[in-house]
């Protein structure tokens, strides 16, 4: 993909009349706040697009990665403008040390897997040094973005074409937002709070075929969308706890967290039967979600990580899962889950073989398509919701159709809403209203893509792609 196509072109006048304004705010912070930081956060893009929704998502996550490195500093003042045509920057005041801070900094710009594309400057206004270069901490000069030379010395040569530098960013935004992306160690408030904000975007989303939203409650007569906005409060502290299981879990044997995230998740379960009056909203959730948080949290326990490490993690806490619930447990059990009923007659794994492959639907599919979609983020939503509705065996789907038929027919569904232009179009916007109301007509509902949903967005909240 070339995330440069898109995006209004502006030029060196427009470059430097924004430098002039930026350094005239710079001195009013450091008159405003003498004995404080004052920390100065851009893009650094060459050519002549340097702002547009890929652009503007880049910075909005090494922001996030900032403010986390961070953490326990005294933010005094804040700002951030993120509509300029000349690139998205922002202004932090801190109380702190100047040395330190720079270091932060450094390491943000060298460790971060975008970090080269960021600069980042501080000035201390009564410090005796005022502004400290990499070179004053020891730190060797920025190499290229292209090659491994000093970076300045490759500006001031022109060694390298715009196409040049083009790539090189289009192969970092593919490998951080679509491949392999990088995943700080964002601690338990971040964590949690992107739990619960993907509970309730998914629900806010609309129109969803089938699904409960702010307008109607779809093919679900018992709730409405307050019932999920209770049990998704009613949920913190399972997720709280489940964080906390993988973070203190020392053991080799991963499959004893997984049973320790069970056992919190039953309890859970009654605290949103408790919380709903007896309504299932978010049982499915409980599982795949509380999975996801513990691994999480396991994989980052001693810093930052990677997507495939963390599909590691998964796959080894679910190991045993298939054969416990669907083969051995089939056996000794009376009462039968859906999914465990939709094994015995089709062979179908469901959420159970989501796991156990940990979650190739939202790797693989939804979360880097996700990350290339445009639109607002209800539409970005509703594209990767239909996406993964073509492609999931949803067994909510399936059991109120009867027969895994209805997957051929919602592969087509799927299909047709692309075809007609998506959410970006008013024919796709069209189609889609009409398939939730046939889906209410027929009880219908994507309850197993709503899921998918959520774990997509819990990732892209973390990841910075929302």
């Amino acid at each position: 993909m070339n995330i440069f196509l898109k995006g209004q072109s502006t030029d060196l006048s427009a470059v430097l009349l924004q430098r002039e304004k930026r350094s005239h705010y710079q001195n009013q912070l450091e008159q405003r706040y003498p004995n404080k930081v004052v920390i100065s956060f851009k893009l650094n893009i060459p050519g002549p697009i340097k702002n547009n929704d890929y652009l503007a998502r880049i910075f909005q996550t090494g922001w996030r990665v900032l403010l986390s490195q961070l953490t326990g500093q005294v933010i005094e003042h804040s700002r951030m403008e993120n509509a300029l045509t000349t690139g998205p920057e922002a202004f932090l005041v801190v109380a702190g040390d100047l040395s330190q801070l720079k270091q932060l900094t450094i390491k943000f710009e060298d460790d971060f897997p975008l970090g080269r594309l960021f600069d980042v400057d501080l000035m201390a206004g009564k410090d005796e040094k005022y502004q400290l270069s990499r070179q004053d901490l020891g730190f060797a000069p920025r190499t290229c973005l292209i090659c491994d030379q000093e970076a300045k010395s490759c500006i001031k040569a022109q060694r390298h074409s715009l196409m040049d530098a083009y790539q090189v960013i289009n192969g970092l935004y593919a490998n951080y937002y679509q491949e392999n992306f990088y995943l700080f160690n964002w601690g338990k408030a971040t964590v949690i709070n992107a739990a619960l904000a993907a509970l309730l975007d998914e629900v806010t989303v609309t129109p969803k075929p089938g699904l409960v939203d702010p307008a109607s409650n779809g093919a679900h007569q018992d709730m409405t969308a307050f019932t999920f906005i209770d049990s998704s409060l009613a949920l913190r502290p399972y997720f709280v706890r489940a964080f906390e299981l993988g973070q203190n879990f020392q053991g080799m044997d991963l499959t004893i967290l997984f049973e320790q995230v069970r056992q919190a998740g039953i309890r859970a379960e009654q605290a949103m039967y408790l919380a709903t009056k007896g309504v299932n909203t978010h049982k499915g959730l409980i599982f795949s979600l509380g999975i996801m948080v513990a691994a999480l949290a396991q994989v980052t326990k001693n810093g930052p990580s990677r997507a495939d490490r963390l599909r590691q993690i998964i796959q080894a806490m679910t190991a045993n899962l298939l054969t416990v619930d669907l083969q051995k447990g089939l056996a000794n059990q009376e009462d039968l889950t859906a999914g465990q009923q939709q094994y015995q007659r089709y062979q179908l794994t469901g959420i159970r073989g989501e796991a156990a492959q940990a979650f190739p639907m939202v790797f693989e599919l939804a979360l880097p398509f996700l990350g290339q979609a445009s639109g607002s983020d209800n539409q970005r939503y509703l594209d990767t919701l239909m996406l993964i509705a073509g492609q999931l065996a949803d067994s909510t789907l399936i059991k109120r159709a009867g027969s895994p038929a209805i997957l051929a027919k919602m592969q087509a569904w799927s299909a047709e809403y692309f075809a007609l232009g998506g959410s970006q179009r008013e024919s796709g916007r069209t189609f889609l209203a009409n398939l939730d109301q046939d889906f209410i007509k027929r009880n219908l509902s994507l309850g197993g893509a709503a899921d998918t949903l959520v774990l997509t967005i819990f990732l892209a909240r973390l990841q910075g792609v929302v």
